[in-house]
């Protein structure tokens, strides 16, 4: 839609539909919560899409590196339920090693979602009410859905009054974003999919939004209206084109929905609300004519000329090839024995399953025969056309090799066709429908059209329709001199609307003009941009807790403002980055677990502990790097570290003699319990008074359990039966190494 926008007001190079194509086709289709190893470069990372709650299809990245580190990529997330999506899960991650975030509503306060909906309403009905047409700046198939779902409620509700003015969606391709949004149910909130699997009820089967794709359909619709267009910053598609339609007039109303780019259109009237007039450029393609088209013209002739010599310098050289393989094929077929001049034919017919090199051969055989007429060889010989192709050149050029009997028959080549486990395979030429189309006058000039009262005018209008040769502009303007053309609108004539959409061969230039546009029209901004507000993303941040944070997306202040309140309330452990754009960022991070392989000999040498639902152990080794392991009784195990595929370390046990002198580990408590659940098995299980006071937890008024500063569980209490059974039940909670 942005390609198509820019290119119906000049002429837009930066990519084409093809580049469009080309980035689709790279992209793998994943559902939320899916998670998918990746290959190659990526080995060993693991990514998983978390719903963002921002539009469909919107995600938040988790990347996690082998169950050791996990990367969040979380921007433009939204934690508030809407119409058609539900809530982000960014909370249900926990303590990442990076953060990847963005500050961009550092400095801003959401509102409540009531009173964004009262503010639209009460504008769209001022303004109805007074006879003046709203425009609606929205995206083309994110945002813009809940929107128009928002106003299909509002004009389904006869309370509200408004079902009796036109509303309309209007972008390039608004038929395919809604037929895509009511194939997408399962994407979207909770609610939406119960209706859908109770009462098959699609909320995106709108019964009051007209969809339009033109300026000229839009027109058709009755006003007042409300309009959603396309592009939300004001810079280029059908929003612009209306905004300087409509600005001007006292009646109308603007509602931008997005704080766009600095710098864009609407970005300046969000910032600036008391402006009375701006300056705008105004982008429109016209027809050249004169001296411009004449001068175009010669370009594409020059040009034309270029092409064709290159491509006959190219024929002329693949002439020259061919002729020169030829004189070698013959010297080469002279000296073949008749053995072999067999054998070469049956290999020829074995691998003519490709039409192309069917007709290269039949080619280079033609040749190579007429070459032996022109050079003399076949004067005293005579080739019958009965025998088969190798005898015959087998007797032009080798009158004294032995004759051999054989059979004559009709020359005849079997065709092999292509063929898989279920068949031939299909040529969809096979099937083609070919229609005669009737004959075209050869003087199409709308000075003599219509001259001839002889033809029935349907018959001339399927003339006109079926040349080729004129470009649409021209078609059109034929058919609305025609007869049985309505002359008070004959741009309603289906046939003009037809030819209308078909791409114009007529050449173009973009003439930009400057224009003073005054702003007498109401021009208002109402945030549904669905981005989590400076409150929010403060409490996620307390919530989650990373280990490190990156900030992007947004002003230095936001991102400075972010930093302090990190920094102050110490969420983040490590380093705090707010790279500039295209700024490298080295958030390297120490690798302290590696992989390891264990043999049944050295499982069995281990006694583990069970904590949740993992077993743990302590194990005493000696590291050796490289060449084989030494002889152990008890096996070794080996483990590669990720980036040194060819690299292997082994893990000996220690031997006796080493053992002794090592002085023992110290003990490693696994597993830290809370004091809440805590508190309930003291209760539920052991049958013990047990009450908080004042953060610390009591049992039996003799023994309290409490955190020091740095988080540890500390047991006070007079030495009695019940301090020794409180300190077995809290060790039962441990795994203890």
């Amino acid at each position: 839609d942005l390609h198509q926008s820019r290119s119906n007001s000049e002429d837009f190079t930066l990519f084409t539909l093809d580049h469009v194509d080309a980035a689709f086709d790279l992209f793998v289709q994943m559902k939320y919560d899916q998670s998918i190893q990746l290959e190659g470069n990526g080995q060993g990372l693991t990514i998983t899409p978390l719903p963002a709650g921002h539009m469909i299809g919107g995600a938040i990245w988790k990347i996690s590196k082998e169950g050791e580190e996990e990367i969040v990529y979380a921007v433009d997330y939204n934690h508030k339920k809407e119409r058609h999506l539900n809530s982000s899960n960014l909370t249900k991650i926990i303590r990442p090693t990076l953060l990847i975030t963005d500050a961009l509503n550092t400095k801003y306060s959401q509102g409540q979602r009531k009173t964004k909906d009262a503010q639209l309403l009460t504008t769209i009905l001022e303004t109805m009410r007074r006879d003046g047409n709203v425009l609606i700046c929205v995206d083309t198939a994110g945002r813009v859905l809940e929107l128009a779902l928002l106003l299909e409620q509002l004009w389904r509700n006869e309370q509200s009054g408004l079902f009796a003015y036109s509303l309309a969606l209007l972008n390039n391709f608004s038929y395919q974003v809604i037929e895509f949004a009511r194939s997408q149910v399962e994407w979207m909130s909770e609610k939406i999919v119960r209706q859908f699997e109770e009462n098959r009820a699609n909320p995106f089967h709108l019964r009051y939004v007209k969809l339009c794709h033109d300026l000229s359909e839009l027109d058709k619709i009755r006003a007042p209206k409300v309009v959603l267009a396309s592009q939300p910053d004001l810079e280029s598609g059908f929003a612009r084109d209306l905004f300087i339609q409509w600005v001007e007039n006292d009646k109308n109303s603007i509602i931008l929905t997005t704080r766009t780019c600095p710098g864009t259109l609407a970005r300046e009237l969000i910032d600036k609300p008391n402006l009375t007039s701006i300056e705008v450029e105004v982008r429109r393609k016209v027809p050249l004519e004169g001296a411009e088209l004449e001068e175009y013209m010669e370009r594409q002739r020059i040009l034309n000329e270029e092409n064709a010599a290159k491509a006959q310098a190219e024929k002329k050289k693949a002439r020259k090839l061919s002729k020169r393989s030829v004189d070698d094929e013959v010297r080469i077929v002279v000296d073949v024995a008749p053995d072999d001049f067999a054998e070469e034919e049956e290999e020829e017919d074995d691998d003519d399953d490709d039409d192309d090199e069917n007709q290269v051969n039949n080619k280079s055989k033609s040749s190579v025969a007429d070459t032996i007429i022109d050079t003399g060889l076949a004067d005293d010989v005579k080739a019958s056309p009965l025998l088969t192709p190798s005898a015959n050149r087998l007797a032009t050029l080798s009158p004294f090799a032995p004759k051999r009997k054989g059979f004559a028959m009709f020359p005849y080549k079997e065709e092999k066709y292509a063929c898989d486990d279920y068949g031939e395979i299909i040529n969809p030429n096979d099937y083609m429908i070919v229609e005669t189309k009737p004959s075209v006058a050869s003087d199409f000039s709308p000075m003599n059209f219509g001259d001839s009262d002889e033809r029935h005018p349907s018959s001339e209008l399927m003339d006109i329709t079926n040349n080729t040769n004129l470009a649409p502009d021209m078609m059109a303007m034929m058919i609305q001199q025609a007869p049985g053309v309505i002359p008070n609108n004959p741009s309603q004539h289906p046939l003009i609307q037809q030819v209308q959409h078909q791409p114009s061969s007529i050449p173009y230039k973009t003439i930009r003009d400057k224009r003073e546009l005054k702003i007498n029209a109401k021009v208002i901004y109402v945030d549904f941009e669905a981005r989590s507000d400076r409150e929010s993303i403060e409490k996620l941040l307390n919530q989650i807790k990373p280990k490190n944070l990156i900030f992007i997306h947004g002003t230095q202040d936001c991102i400075e403002q972010l930093e302090k309140y990190c920094t102050v309330k110490q969420i983040v452990q490590g380093r705090i980055f707010s790279p500039r754009v295209g700024e490298i960022v080295d958030a390297t991070t120490e690798r302290n677990l590696y992989q390891i392989k264990l043999k049944d000999s050295l499982l069995s040498s281990i006694t583990f502990s069970k904590t949740r639902d993992v077993d743990v152990a302590w194990v005493d080794g000696v590291i050796s790097h490289g060449g084989p392991p030494p002889a152990t009784p008890l096996g070794t195990t080996t483990f590669t570290t990720v980036g040194q595929a060819n690299t292997e370390w082994y893990l000996n046990p220690v031997s006796r003699e080493v053992k002794d002198q090592m002085p023992p580990h110290p003990c490693v408590f696994v597993n830290e319990p809370k004091l809440l659940n805590l508190k309930m098995i003291l209760i539920q299980q052991h049958g013990l008074k047990a009450e908080f006071v004042g953060g610390v937890l009591t049992c039996e008024d003799t023994v309290a359990i409490k955190r020091n500063e740095t988080g540890k569980i500390i047991l006070e209490g007079a030495l009695s039966d019940t301090y020794y059974k409180v300190r077995r039940i809290l060790y039962d909670q441990y795994a203890i190494l």
